[in-house]
This record gives C-alpha cells, structure tokens and sequence, in this order.
C-alpha cells in the first residue's frame, strides 16, 4: 500500500533548503505542460512551505530584536541613549 505523504510533516529544516524547493516549485508551477493534478499538489506544498518560511523569518526577526535589545543597541544600529 502507497504511504500518504504530509507535506506539512516533511518541511526542511533549514530555511534555504525550503527556498530552494520553492523556487523549484516556481519553476514547475511556470512551464506550460503542468497538469491540473501537479499544479493543485505543487501550490498546496508551496502554501505548506511559505508558511513555514515565514514563520522561521518571524522567529529569526525576534531574536535579532531580543538580542540588540540585551546589547542596547537600537534597530538603526546607533547604541541607546540609556548608554
């Protein structure tokens, strides 16, 4: 028996690896002999993939802001007045 694959389960670990596959994704979703299969299975990995990119940049985007905070400096890179 066939095992389901859970695009959602089987994201990259690593950011660019997530790129990557979209940009693949990109490429396949541009080509003019996509079937209407492909295409539904390819858009549904590419929301699965955004999703999780966004979500790594968010996270990413917080702990640069956490950090500059515990250093003191401001988001234009100039140190605080507090300093």
């Amino acid at each position: 028996m066939a095992k389901k694959q859970h695009p959602a389960a089987d994201v990259p670990e690593k950011f660019d690896d997530a790129l990557e596959e979209l940009r693949g994704l990109m490429e396949l979703l541009e080509s003019d002999d996509i079937t209407v299969d492909t295409l539904t299975q390819a858009i549904r990995r590419a929301a699965v993939l955004v999703k999780h990119c966004q979500s790594q940049l968010h996270a990413t985007e917080d702990e640069v802001k956490a950090l500059m905070k515990e250093l003191g400096v401001q988001s234009n890179g100039a140190p605080s007045e507090s300093d």
